[in-house]
């Protein structure tokens, strides 16, 4: 396909200098005025935006019974029980200050595609937890219909607005076809055009403007027209700004401290704000209002460009947001956990003041900022949090960093439906339902896959041998609710099963999960919570907090879409277009998933806006994900002989002993959580019958790496000194 663009003025445009006003909430301080001038023409009354698309060569799949028609970057999807037709998505930048107001096609260049096809009945999403039903579902008046079909040929036109640009996104189909007489045919062209006018909502949005070069990158790998930005105003970058923010209780800001202080030493500026400060200063009419104006003010002045949300639900409240799916008898709930609240960062998510905060139509599908939940309960699981996000980016074992390790379950039958489907389209490039997507590079990466298959169903046993033996990533499709996720409940969820994944002998590790339920941190203490607060195992991850969804018999699904597009910014090869911070891909993910939401049976009754909303980063988001060799400076650690430390944690004095054949000469050494040494000493002729002693006493309580390193090896030990 070949797009085309263009842009055409309505009647009474001409070109002018706009003043844009630049305000913030009453918690900020500065007023920007900013002024257009010698800028291409701006109209004032509404215009035309317009993009071809080209379409030529297409596929047909048997399915069964059925067929299915598909082209180049087009995905499946329909009505359920009636045709699907392969839809193309469109993400078109408008001018600023203006919205999307109607969406028209121009079609042309209709070709008949020869033979007789009875077009695949679009099924039900399923959620990841359900079990198989038999169902199949076909609305026979539909397929009886001697008429045109589709009536109309595109998805639900949404206004959205990322980082102060504002787009209309959307879906259509080349495609058309009579079900009665079993005939489809295509346009080869297609023209859409976006009729667009000045609004409020729009130009508000212009006050998210930013100056990060990796946003506007961002803008411009999502934007089908990039070439409209250079209408936009020219954002100038703050005086003194920073790129992560930390919002806790006044009680735990000194916990986040060696957090600070490690992205200091990477010049990566980050500020702790307490909860109790915001309460005090900041609009709103709940705490979650407030802390949303806080941030959004802070990304206005300051540029910030991650969030950390430092506690569970006790210390930092979520929103949820209202979503319903026809599935069955239907699916609904209006309290789903999105921390998507707090960084997409245009309206306010609820216009009518209802009790359905997220309906379609007072949403905001680009996320300005990545957001992480750090979801701890105490001071000790915080300590255990910042010390793994700390240790797995500057210590890492360089043998594990391109070791992804693949879990997929069987999910559903008839018809007969494996996780491993889905998991397979994440390795190497792929174009796959209608969108192409980077892969982990298989000629470059040591995959490990652990997959059920006809007559086999791998043991928890399995899964914990392979996960001890060292991995870098988790990525898991199957079955899972809020204490039980990869066969695993929440009582095996411990540092003894874990004890190799303890950020020595091997490194932290992250996960990816399609499985239900299993990211709930509004319960109590789901298992995702358990798995990134234990001292050993995960570093951080991306959980459901309510239903992963799935499409019956197909590799495509709402949960593996954002899958995919996780990956894909994560291994995109491009120089600079490369997104490698856990929360970063993340956001992205969402924004290139966004289109997809305006599919026939998606806006409103839709799976993929449940998995939007319910798709959540447990952890540190500005945590950058290894993909290959550790960066510059970090320390590679070797593999060696054993060593005793007691007592850990220690208060006064640390013993060492080496469990060696034969005397040798060593260098001892105490790393805090920051890289820092804090203790070297060498020693000569050590054997396994004398002790070194560490007097501990002027140390911080924290979490220390004390390593011993001899001519042949090195050996990392975590210590833990307490007062």
């Amino acid at each position: 396909m070949v797009p085309l663009f263009s842009f055409k003025p309505g009647r009474k445009s001409n070109r002018f200098i706009r003043i844009f006003v630049f305000t913030k909430n009453l918690t900020m301080k500065k007023l920007f005025i900013i002024l257009l001038c010698c800028l291409p023409t701006i109209f004032v009354s509404g215009g035309k935006v317009e993009k071809t698309f080209t379409f030529s060569s297409f596929s047909v799949k048997q399915m069964g019974q059925y067929q299915a028609i598909a082209f180049d970057n087009t995905l499946l999807a329909g009505l359920t029980g009636e045709p699907a037709l392969p839809y193309h998505s469109i993400a078109i930048m408008l001018p600023p200050g203006e919205k999307a107001v109607a969406i028209e096609l121009r079609c042309e260049q209709l070709t008949q595609i020869p033979g007789s096809y009875e077009l695949y009945p679009q099924q039900y999403m399923q959620p990841l937890s359900k079990g198989p039903d038999g169902k199949f579902v076909k609305k026979e008046e539909v397929y009886k219909s001697n008429r045109s079909y589709p009536v109309t040929q595109t998805g639900k036109l949404i206004n959205s607005y990322l980082n102060g640009f504002g787009f209309a996104l959307s879906t259509f189909t080349p495609l058309i076809c009579n079900p009665a007489l079993k005939t489809a045919a295509y346009y080869k062209k297609v023209t859409v055009t976006i009729t667009t006018a000045s609004d409020l909502s729009a130009t508000e949005a212009l006050n998210n403007l930013t100056a990060s070069a990796s946003a506007l990158n961002r803008v411009r790998m999502f934007a089908q027209n990039p070439e409209m930005m250079q209408l936009y105003p020219v954002k100038s970058a703050p005086v003194s700004g920073y790129q992560i923010l930390i919002i806790t209780p006044s009680q735990f800001q000194s916990g986040f401290q060696p957090l600070v202080d490690f992205y200091g030493s990477r010049g990566v500026s980050a500020e702790i704000t307490t909860t109790e400060a915001i309460a005090g200063t900041s609009s709103g009419m709940d705490m979650q209002e407030k802390m949303r104006n806080y941030i959004t003010s802070e990304y206005q002045t300051n540029g910030i460009e991650h969030v950390i949300l430092g506690g569970d639900v006790a210390q930092i409240p979520y929103r949820g947001f209202y979503c319903y799916v026809i599935s069955g008898s239907g699916y609904e709930d209006y309290n789903i956990p999105a921390d998507l609240y707090y960084s997409a960062l245009d309206g306010n998510w609820n216009t009518n003041g209802d009790s359905k905060w997220g309906e379609p139509g007072e949403d905001d599908l680009l996320p300005e900022l990545s957001v992480g939940r750090m979801s701890f309960s105490d001071s000790q699981e915080l300590a255990n949090m910042v010390h793994k996000s700390v240790t797995y980016q500057t210590n890492p074992a360089s043998w594990e960093m391109n070791k992804p390790y693949l879990v997929s379950e069987f999910l559903y039958d008839p018809p007969m439906t494996w996780g491993s489907d889905y998991l397979e389209l994440l390795v190497d490039d792929h174009n796959d339902n209608g969108y192409f997507t980077h892969g982990i590079p298989s000629a470059t990466n040591n995959i490990t896959r652990l997959y059920d298959a006809t007559g086999y169903n791998w043991s928890v046993g399995q899964l914990l041998a392979g996960i001890n033996s060292g991995q870098s990533f988790i990525h898991h499709c199957g079955h899972s609710n809020a204490t039980y996720m990869m066969r695993l409940n929440i009582w095996d969820i411990t540092n003894e099963n874990f004890a190799q994944v303890n950020g020595v002998a091997n490194n932290y590790q992250l996960m990816y999960t399609h499985g239900c339920i299993c990211g709930a941190f509004d319960e109590e203490d789901c298992i995702a919570e358990r798995a990134i607060t234990i001292n050993n195992f995960l570093a951080g991850g991306i959980f459901n907090s309510r239903y992963g969804w799935f499409n019956q018999g197909e590799t495509e699904g709402p949960s593996a879409h954002l899958h995919r597009e996780f990956i894909s910014a994560v291994y995109n090869p491009v120089p600079d277009s490369a997104i490698t911070e856990l929360g970063a891909a993340h956001t992205m993910s969402k924004i290139k998933t966004a289109p997809w939401i305006g599919l026939p049976g998606e806006f409103e009754p839709g799976a993929q806006r449940w998995c939007f909303y319910d798709c959540n980063v447990l952890g540190d988001p500005a945590l950058k994900v290894w993909r290959n060799n550790p960066m510059v400076g970090a320390t590679e650690r070797k593999q060696a002989f054993s060593v005793t430390v007691s007592p850990n944690p220690c208060k006064d004095q640390l013993n060492i002993r080496l469990n060696l054949k034969n005397p040798v000469s060593c260098a001892v050494s105490l790393v805090n959580s920051l890289g820092q040494e804090v203790f070297s000493r060498s020693y000569n002729s050590i054997d396994n019958r004398e002790t070194i002693y560490i007097n501990v006493n002027s140390l911080l309580p924290g979490i220390y790496n004390c390593r011993i390193a001899t001519a042949d090896a090195t050996v990392v030990e975590k210590v833990i000194v307490n007062r």
